[in-house]
């Protein structure tokens, strides 16, 4: 737990000191803490993963600040994890994170954990806004994240493409 906060805290302060940026590309290593028996990064890792990720996007973006002065908060509403290659102890990657697209009141959040250009594992959150009335309406989640969305990563064959 201590060596998650002190990564999430590193994080945030790169985050602050970093150029406004809609795409979050952070290098991390496998840690010892997150491995299981099978001697690979255990499932609940990715998600910690991508929460830091996550963390980093919101901060780089710009959309931690827009909606904290908005009086909103996002929350995780679904979260899915595709496994295709296991992360061993150590390991370098990187993990791109991205808004791609809003569906009704929902912004979704894309996670890539990359090696290289190869896909290890993909992560698609879809966030709520919850302001101060409640979850907000699919025309103010429109009109919060306008200038957030950009491309979703080429993907084909668990390859990264341009």
């Amino acid at each position: 737990m201590i060596g998650y906060l002190l990564r999430t805290g590193v994080f945030l302060a790169r985050a602050a000191v970093s150029s406004r940026a809609p795409v979050s590309r952070r290098g991390m290593r496998v840690q010892l803490g997150d491995v299981d028996t099978n001697l690979h990064m255990n499932q609940a890792a990715y998600a910690r993963v991508a929460e830091l990720g996550r963390v980093d996007w919101l901060v780089c973006s710009g959309a931690l600040k827009r909606w904290r002065a908005e009086g909103c908060n996002p929350i995780v509403a679904e979260q899915r994890l595709v496994y295709r290659r296991e992360l061993r102890p150590l390991q370098r990657f990187v993990v791109d994170t991205r808004a791609v697209a809003i569906d009704g009141r929902l912004l979704r959040v894309d996670h890539h954990l990359l090696v290289g250009d190869r896909v290890h594992t993909v992560v698609e959150v879809k966030l709520l806004l919850v302001g101060p009335e409640g979850v907000l309406s699919a025309e103010r989640v429109a009109e919060s994240c306008r200038d957030l969305l950009v491309p979703a990563l080429v993907v084909e064959d668990w390859i990264v493409r341009g």
